[in-house]
């Protein structure tokens, strides 16, 4: 069993945390300033840029590691003989198999089934609590140079928060010409990695003052870790999107 484990991503240590695995941890992403459960652990660069001499003080028996990850970085860690597990999750589905994962790799299965199961009970109770009202188009952006639409997993909170995911497939680089097409009635910034967004930029956009959500000023923000993470954080964010699509109808 892994005892000195590095996760290079937020969404692992988060999964971590929520197993109380944390104290298997010696380092973290610097991108978990927001986990407060890790705050007393050195931070590491990120899947995309470590490098295997960032590691070799911390003695780590596994690195994990999850995309977006240059291949260069973890081909340097193996050279390095340091043991990594890369995870790609799309799907929901995905994030399910990867908390179980880490309950294994870290002698914790029973709390890894035990999240897995409450987040498909709260995942339920908000699906249920928006059947039959107004399903509006949203546009999710997770990148704005050149604008991207979020990951496949949050297409799937949108759906179950009461919206529909435009326009689709989801997690690719979007044209004006699509979102024109798509013409969102709802547009949420979650922009990677920035700490504030200004809503104004997207009004602001040439070709874009036509679209429903501009013309209604139906443009907000979301906190990105709520949505980019893909951990036990996506239940707070579908939580989120239930909220803003719902205030949807009372405009």
């Amino acid at each position: 069993m892994s005892k000195r484990i590095v996760a290079l991503e937020p969404s692992i240590a988060a999964i971590f945390v929520a197993l109380g695995q944390g104290a298997k941890l010696v380092a973290v992403s610097e991108h978990c300033s927001h986990l407060a459960d890790v705050a007393h652990l050195p931070r590491t660069p990120s899947s995309w840029s470590i490098r295997a001499e960032d590691l070799a003080s911390y003695r780590p028996d596994l690195v994990i590691a999850s995309a977006p990850y240059r291949q260069e970085s973890i081909t340097a860690l193996l050279a390095a003989r340091l043991d990594v597990l890369c995870l790609a999750p799309e799907s929901l589905a995905d994030v399910y198999r990867h908390i179980d994962l880490v309950g294994r790799i870290t002698g914790a299965t029973d709390r890894a089934q035990k999240l897995i199961a409450a987040m498909h009970q709260e995942f339920d109770v908000i699906r249920q609590n928006l059947m039959g009202r107004l399903r509006p188009r949203v546009y999710v952006e997770m990148w704005p140079k050149p604008a991207m639409n979020a990951m496949p997993w949050v297409a799937e909170l949108v759906e179950l928060a009461g919206g529909e995911f435009v326009p689709l497939p989801p997690g690719r680089s979007v044209t004006d010409a699509e979102i024109q097409a798509a013409d969102p009635q709802l547009i949420v910034l979650a922009w990677a990695g920035a700490a504030q967004i200004n809503p104004e930029v997207v009004y602001r956009r040439p070709g874009w003052r036509e679209l429903a959500a501009v013309r209604t000023r139906r443009v907000v923000t979301v906190d990105e870790m709520l949505l980019n993470s893909p951990g036990p954080n996506l239940v707070e964010g579908a939580r989120r999107l239930a909220e803003v699509i719902h205030s949807f109808e009372k405009r």
